[in-house]
């Protein structure tokens, strides 16, 4: 896949190499979905470098991270990240990484030991 469109990347603790997208990012901050995030982009990056990592039972390909800050909005204590992990082929033909943040939110979690 060409590197265009492609607003950022990071790697996660692990390694893996994971993309945002322009478009991914318009869809994120819509109106509609969750505007506030916008200001919290640093946020996110963090949270896919730092954040705990768990893949989802039902899909091996989609992973959920997350990660706690104490600067949010509100009620809100973590970042969530959903990355979806694949392959595509690269221009010399070689199978590539192809993981890339398919949304991201803002959430309130409970705290291990019942500490908020």
């Amino acid at each position: 896949m060409a590197d265009s469109g492609k607003r950022w990347t990071v790697q996660d603790r692990d390694g893996n190499s994971i993309y945002l997208t322009e478009e991914r990012w318009r869809h994120i901050t819509d109106a509609e979905n969750h505007p506030e995030i916008a200001e919290y982009e640093g946020h996110l990056q963090k949270t896919l470098q730092k954040g705990r990592r768990r893949q989802e039972p039902l899909n091996p390909r989609k992973y959920r991270y997350s990660h706690p800050f104490d600067d949010l909005p509100d009620d809100f204590n973590h970042v969530v990240a959903i990355a979806l992990f694949g392959f595509d082929v690269n221009e010399q033909g070689e199978t590539a990484p192809n993981n890339f943040v398919a949304t991201a939110f803002l959430k309130h979690m409970r705290l291990k030991g019942g500490s908020e």
